[in-house]
């Protein structure tokens, strides 16, 4: 089996930099993960009630960056469907 190195070492080299990268934006489409502003827009809350779901132990963060707390996709797919009792027409 052929190994393009090149391509190889280009795909290290942009892992390492989403790695470093001091904004989360990219690396938490890898990870799928969300801010609490994202959630609450997605779940059509606001941000104080998704804080008081998680208050309630309904979601949890899976991650810290900085002083951002991150939440796992398919967590907050789990929290809509507590919430609409129903599955989400729309993927976050």
């Amino acid at each position: 089996m052929l190994v393009d190195t090149d391509l190889y070492h280009q795909k290290l080299d942009r892992i390492l930099d989403l790695l470093q990268d001091q904004h989360y934006s990219e690396l938490n489409k890898i990870m799928g993960t969300m801010t609490i502003n994202e959630v609450a827009s997605y779940l059509s809350k606001s941000v104080r009630t998704i804080e008081r779901r998680i208050a309630k132990g309904f979601l949890k963060a899976a991650y810290k960056e900085g002083n951002a707390d991150l939440f796992l996709k398919k967590d907050v797919v789990e929290l809509y469907i507590i919430e609409y009792k129903k599955w989400p027409r729309q993927m976050p």
